[in-house]
């Protein structure tokens, strides 16, 4: 979740919790003020009319949004052009996410179909065929799939008066791996158009975090143009704030108010959060909340039912931190009716672990330092100012330094800083780069108080129990976690940043003690499949900003080498979240005109912002 201007405490407060970064950076990293790049699908003579489980896009025989005729009989389902096996499971066993059982039983003859086509592997149901038959696995008649269904409702007034907006809720299963479960009731908001005479095709809208309200964004996409004219449509993802249920953590929101005043590495530090953990997933589970419910599997297929519900042939995506994550599973399990789908800060599934957020980390921290050297009184004035940094987190963590600082709306707070609480200011820092350079050279003079001020302002007064920090680990403690062991986050760490001690890398940027609180929440790994790559024709556009020290620009050119038919941009000097940023916006609305074409010509004109280096102003850039 992004903390630039976003007007709300909360929002400031939980900067860190919508993160990302990685491991193995796929490419150099680059600062210079672009770049667009275009990847399109190569032209294949004679290619077969074959079909993705749901990575592809759109396939020969079968338009967006329409739906499949049934071909499941006594036990078989014969594929037809469009099938993939998520609709099949959803149609014959009335649960997409069953899929891999799908899989599982047919594994032989789908791989041989594969390789009757010319292809290596069918990549675990990725391709499939027409007129291939499937077994289909039992399902007990008296366990039926409760129906989605949207309920039209008054609009929340928790963020001001919605405007030229419907509301209700998308009625689900909690855990459609139980369809007797109980149901959940997510908020929905319909903005309408700008435009008198609004495109057919809307724009849905996942946010980040995992854990934050997408009701809250809704200023900043109408703020931004983004309904210029196409209607919105914006879900409050399950477990958020302004659905039922929400798996917000108010003890988890105090811990990171006291943590202002801890060492931030040291172990009992992480003991007070696994406690704050352990006390909301007790109390959550004593109201019913099943925390193994809440994951990216069943928020992809709460999205696809919303569609369905809404009776929206077609629609583009445009997604955020976290919610790129569940745009590209998404896609990658519910193809049908996806015109086109962008991804603001890319977080992607087939690599995502605590370990990779170091990667961004440096990219960003390299990227900042790079801008400082191009601006002539930011370099003559402070001409070593990534050593300085990186010897400050050495030294802080050697010796920690105590201060007290006045934040507003909360009055004097005592701050420690050690060298994960600095390293871990970079995160903020990356969001109002421009006093970057002179807090840096104020600490290593002593001077403490500038840098405390923004890195306690950013944890107070708190998100006041609307961030869904129960949300957030179900999802990383499932599906990011039991995915990298111990010593791998380590050693991307120490890859990252080798001058740095082993105390500062042993806990992840933005996810200190993640593992431990893991095991308090308790949630079972989620299925290999949630690793699977995105592999589509379905035009996307990947952007980010080149400071970025949550999802790193490079995530973005990483995920573009499996969509065939992708854009890339790279905006310098911004960080987390390119949408409601003037080129950002300008970039996506073109995509989302022409997916084939968008307009990036503004892209070469975005610069980083002088530095301050005096103390005060502003100083001149070259």
């Amino acid at each position: 979740m992004p903390i630039r201007n976003r007007g709300t405490a909360a929002a400031a407060a939980m900067f860190l919790a919508g993160l990302t970064v990685l491991s193995a950076p796929p490419a150099a990293h680059g600062m210079s003020g672009v770049a667009a790049t275009r990847h399109k699908a190569p032209a294949r003579a004679g290619r077969p009319s074959f079909i993705s489980r749901p990575q592809s896009g759109l396939s020969p025989g079968r338009t967006a949004g329409e739906s499949l005729p049934a071909r499941s009989t006594a036990g078989t389902h014969t594929v037809a052009s469009g099938d993939t096996l998520s609709d099949i499971a959803r149609q014959a066993l009335g649960n997409a996410l069953r899929w891999e059982s799908v899989y599982s039983l047919n594994q032989q003859s789908i791989e041989d179909e594969a390789r009757r086509h010319g292809f290596a592997s069918s990549d675990r149901g990725h391709w499939i065929f027409p007129g291939t038959v499937l077994a289909l696995p039992q399902t007990p008649a008296a366990r039926t799939q409760p129906s989605s269904r949207f309920e039209p409702a008054p609009c929340p007034t928790t963020y001001g008066e919605l405007k030229d907006t419907r509301c209700g809720f998308l009625v689900v299963p909690e855990n459609r791996a139980h369809p007797s479960a109980r149901t959940l009731r997510l908020a929905v908001a319909l903005v309408r158009s700008a435009s008198p005479r609004p495109r057919p095709d809307p724009i849905v809208f996942f946010t980040g975090g995992p854990g934050a309200d997408a009701l809250g964004n809704i200023s900043e996409l109408t703020e931004a143009g983004l309904n210029r004219d196409r209607d919105l449509v914006v879900l409050s993802q399950r477990g958020t704030y302004s659905s039922q249920r929400p798996l917000t953590c108010p003890e988890i929101d105090r811990f990171y108010g006291e943590r202002v005043s801890l060492l931030y590495d040291a172990p009992s530090t992480g003991d007070r959060y696994v406690q704050a953990a352990a006390r909301c997933r007790e109390r959550l589970t004593a109201q019913g909340v099943d925390p193994a419910a809440y994951d990216t599997s069943e928020n992809a297929a709460d999205v696809a039912d919303l569609r369905r519900a809404l009776g929206i042939r077609q629609w583009n995506v445009l997604s955020h931190s976290y919610g790129t994550q569940l745009a590209l599973t998404y896609m990658r399990m519910f193809p049908e009716g996806v015109r086109s789908v962008t991804v603001d800060g890319v977080v992607p599934p087939s690599v995502a672990t605590p370990g990779w957020t170091w990667s961004s980390m440096r990219e960003s921290f390299d990227n900042i330092v790079r801008a400082c050297a191009t601006q002539r009184a930011c370099r003559q004035r402070h001409p070593d100012i990534g050593a300085t940094f990186l010897r400050m987190v050495r030294q802080l963590e050697a010796h920690p330094v105590t201060t007290h600082v006045t934040v507003p709306q909360v009055g004097t707070v005592k701050v420690v800083l050690d060298g994960g609480a600095l390293l871990n200011w970079l995160v903020r820092a990356s969001h109002a780069p421009d006093t970057f350079p002179v807090g840096v050279d104020e600490l290593a003079h002593g001077r403490p108080e500038r840098i405390a001020e923004q890195w306690a302002a950013a944890w107070l007064p708190g998100s006041q129990g609307m961030f869904a920090h129960g949300f957030s680990l179900s999802v990383w403690c499932s599906e990011w976690v039991p995915f990298e062991p111990p010593a791998e986050q380590l050693a991307k760490g120490r890859r990252a940043f080798p001058e740095l001690p082993r105390s500062v890398l042993a806990q992840a940027p933005q996810l200190p003690f993640l593992r431990q609180a893991c095991q308090a929440w308790d949630v079972p790994k989620a299925p290999d499949s949630v690793r699977s790559v995105t592999r589509s024709s379905i035009p996307t556009l990947a952007v980010s900003g080149s400071f970025d020290a949550q999802t790193g620009a490079q995530w973005g050119r990483f995920v573009a080498r499996t969509l065939s038919r992708s854009t890339v941009v790279t905006l310098a000097g911004v960080a987390h979240g390119t949408f409601d940023t003037p080129c950002g916006a300008k970039v996506i609305t073109s995509f989302f005109d022409d997916p084939e074409s968008p307009d990036t010509r503004c892209v070469s004109s975005v610069k980083p912002a002088p530095f301050v280096t005096d103390g005060e102003g502003a100083g001149t850039g070259d």
